[in-house]
Protein backbone atom coordinates (compact mmCIF):
# COMPACT_ATOMS: atom_id res chain seq x y z
CA UNK A 1 0.00 0.00 0.00
CA UNK A 2 1.38 3.34 -0.98
CA UNK A 3 1.80 5.79 1.82
CA UNK A 4 0.78 9.19 0.55
CA UNK A 5 2.40 11.72 2.84
CA UNK A 6 4.05 14.55 0.94
CA UNK A 7 1.47 17.25 0.66
CA UNK A 8 -1.27 15.10 2.04
CA UNK A 9 -4.12 17.51 1.83
CA UNK A 10 -1.65 20.22 0.79
CA UNK A 11 -2.81 19.84 -2.77
CA UNK A 12 -6.48 19.09 -2.09
CA UNK A 13 -9.58 21.27 -2.17
CA UNK A 14 -9.02 24.71 -0.71
CA UNK A 15 -11.12 27.84 -1.00
CA UNK A 16 -11.97 27.62 -4.69
CA UNK A 17 -8.42 27.48 -6.03
CA UNK A 18 -7.40 24.71 -8.40
CA UNK A 19 -4.50 22.53 -7.43
CA UNK A 20 -2.95 19.14 -8.04
CA UNK A 21 -3.33 15.99 -5.98
CA UNK A 22 -0.57 14.81 -3.62
CA UNK A 23 2.81 14.30 -5.30
CA UNK A 24 3.73 10.64 -5.69
CA UNK A 25 5.67 10.46 -9.00
CA UNK A 26 3.61 7.45 -10.12
CA UNK A 27 1.82 6.99 -13.46
CA UNK A 28 -0.88 8.14 -13.25
CA UNK A 29 -0.10 10.58 -10.51
CA UNK A 30 1.32 13.99 -9.81
CA UNK A 31 4.88 15.22 -9.76
CA UNK A 32 6.60 13.29 -12.54
CA UNK A 33 4.41 15.07 -15.11
CA UNK A 34 5.34 18.53 -13.80
CA UNK A 35 8.09 20.76 -15.11
CA UNK A 36 10.99 20.76 -12.67
CA UNK A 37 13.90 23.19 -12.87
CA UNK A 38 17.12 22.20 -11.12
CA UNK A 39 19.29 25.11 -10.03
CA UNK A 40 22.48 26.00 -8.15
CA UNK A 41 23.70 22.43 -8.72
CA UNK A 42 26.88 22.47 -10.80
CA UNK A 43 25.79 21.21 -14.23
CA UNK A 44 22.15 21.12 -12.98
CA UNK A 45 21.42 17.47 -13.80
CA UNK A 46 17.72 16.91 -14.42
CA UNK A 47 15.48 15.60 -11.67
CA UNK A 48 14.89 11.95 -12.56
CA UNK A 49 11.96 9.64 -11.82
CA UNK A 50 13.31 6.16 -11.18
CA UNK A 51 12.41 2.83 -9.63
CA UNK A 52 12.39 2.96 -5.84
CA UNK A 53 15.77 1.60 -4.67
CA UNK A 54 14.28 0.36 -1.37
CA UNK A 55 10.63 -0.75 -1.38
CA UNK A 56 10.79 -2.23 2.12
CA UNK A 57 9.89 -0.25 5.20
CA UNK A 58 7.73 2.87 5.04
CA UNK A 59 7.90 3.51 1.29
CA UNK A 60 6.79 0.68 -0.97
CA UNK A 61 5.90 2.88 -3.95
CA UNK A 62 7.27 2.03 -7.38
CA UNK A 63 8.60 5.38 -8.56
CA UNK A 64 10.52 8.10 -6.72
CA UNK A 65 12.36 11.31 -7.56
CA UNK A 66 16.16 11.13 -7.77
CA UNK A 67 18.21 14.28 -7.19
CA UNK A 68 21.97 14.40 -7.65
CA UNK A 69 23.56 17.13 -5.54
CA UNK A 70 26.87 17.73 -7.29
CA UNK A 71 30.21 18.62 -5.71
CA UNK A 72 30.27 21.74 -7.87
CA UNK A 73 26.78 22.74 -6.69
CA UNK A 74 25.85 25.23 -4.01
CA UNK A 75 24.96 24.06 -0.52
CA UNK A 76 21.32 24.87 -1.41
CA UNK A 77 21.10 22.96 -4.74
CA UNK A 78 17.39 22.76 -5.52
CA UNK A 79 14.48 21.63 -7.67
CA UNK A 80 11.60 24.04 -8.37
CA UNK A 81 8.13 23.43 -9.79
CA UNK A 82 5.36 25.88 -10.55
CA UNK A 83 2.96 23.07 -11.57
CA UNK A 84 1.52 22.67 -8.07
CA UNK A 85 -1.57 24.76 -8.78
CA UNK A 86 -2.70 27.68 -6.64
CA UNK A 87 -4.05 27.09 -3.15
CA UNK A 88 -4.38 28.67 0.27
CA UNK A 89 -2.62 27.17 3.28
CA UNK A 90 -5.10 26.12 5.96
CA UNK A 91 -5.41 23.71 8.89
CA UNK A 92 -5.77 20.71 6.54
CA UNK A 93 -2.68 21.32 4.43
CA UNK A 94 -0.13 23.34 6.42
CA UNK A 95 1.85 20.31 7.65
CA UNK A 96 3.88 19.09 4.70
CA UNK A 97 5.37 15.60 4.86
CA UNK A 98 7.96 14.04 2.59
CA UNK A 99 9.83 10.75 2.52
CA UNK A 100 13.58 10.95 1.94
CA UNK A 101 16.28 8.35 1.35
CA UNK A 102 19.93 9.42 1.43
CA UNK A 103 23.37 8.17 2.34
CA UNK A 104 24.60 11.34 4.06
CA UNK A 105 23.25 13.27 7.01
CA UNK A 106 22.12 16.74 5.94
CA UNK A 107 19.11 19.01 6.15
CA UNK A 108 16.22 18.84 3.71
CA UNK A 109 14.36 22.06 2.99
CA UNK A 110 10.93 22.78 1.56
CA UNK A 111 10.11 26.30 0.45
CA UNK A 112 6.61 27.44 -0.45
CA UNK A 113 6.26 30.61 -2.50
CA UNK A 114 3.37 32.81 -3.54
CA UNK A 115 2.27 36.44 -3.63
CA UNK A 116 2.68 36.90 0.16
CA UNK A 117 4.90 33.97 1.11
CA UNK A 118 8.47 32.86 0.47
CA UNK A 119 9.09 30.64 3.45
CA UNK A 120 11.69 27.92 3.71
CA UNK A 121 11.75 25.30 6.45
CA UNK A 122 14.75 23.02 7.02
CA UNK A 123 14.55 19.67 8.79
CA UNK A 124 17.56 17.46 9.57
CA UNK A 125 17.73 14.02 8.00
CA UNK A 126 20.11 11.76 9.90
CA UNK A 127 19.08 8.31 8.60
CA UNK A 128 21.93 7.34 6.27
CA UNK A 129 21.64 3.55 6.05
CA UNK A 130 19.50 3.48 2.90
CA UNK A 131 16.16 3.42 4.74
CA UNK A 132 13.38 5.87 4.01
CA UNK A 133 12.52 8.46 6.67
CA UNK A 134 9.46 10.71 6.81
CA UNK A 135 10.12 14.40 7.50
CA UNK A 136 7.52 16.99 8.52
CA UNK A 137 7.64 20.69 7.56
CA UNK A 138 5.38 22.92 9.68
CA UNK A 139 3.81 25.82 7.75
CA UNK A 140 0.98 26.34 10.30
CA UNK A 141 2.14 29.93 10.95
CA UNK A 142 1.52 30.68 7.26
CA UNK A 143 -2.13 29.62 7.13
CA UNK A 144 -4.19 31.98 4.99
CA UNK A 145 -1.36 32.61 2.52
CA UNK A 146 -1.65 31.66 -1.15
CA UNK A 147 0.96 29.27 -2.58
CA UNK A 148 1.84 28.67 -6.25
CA UNK A 149 5.44 27.41 -6.27
CA UNK A 150 7.31 24.57 -4.58
CA UNK A 151 11.07 24.47 -3.96
CA UNK A 152 12.77 21.34 -2.65
CA UNK A 153 16.36 21.42 -1.38
CA UNK A 154 17.02 17.73 -0.74
CA UNK A 155 20.64 18.04 0.46
CA UNK A 156 21.12 21.35 2.26
CA UNK A 157 24.73 21.15 3.44
CA UNK A 158 27.00 23.52 5.31
CA UNK A 159 30.06 24.18 3.17
CA UNK A 160 31.06 22.30 0.05
CA UNK A 161 30.33 18.66 -0.71
CA UNK A 162 33.35 16.38 -1.08
CA UNK A 163 31.44 14.04 -3.42
CA UNK A 164 28.15 13.96 -5.30
CA UNK A 165 25.20 13.10 -3.05
CA UNK A 166 22.27 11.13 -4.45
CA UNK A 167 18.99 11.81 -2.67
CA UNK A 168 15.65 10.15 -3.34
CA UNK A 169 12.37 11.75 -2.24
CA UNK A 170 8.76 10.72 -2.57
CA UNK A 171 5.14 11.13 -1.46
Amino acid sequence: MKKITLFIFLLTISMGFSQNAPMNFETPGEGANWTWIVGADGTNPALEFVANPNTTGINSSSTVAKFIAEVAGEEYALAISENIGVFTLNSTNSLVKMMVRKDVASDVAVKLEGPAIAREIRVPSTVINGDWVELTFDFVADEGKVVNKLVIIPDFVVGKRTSDHIVYFDN
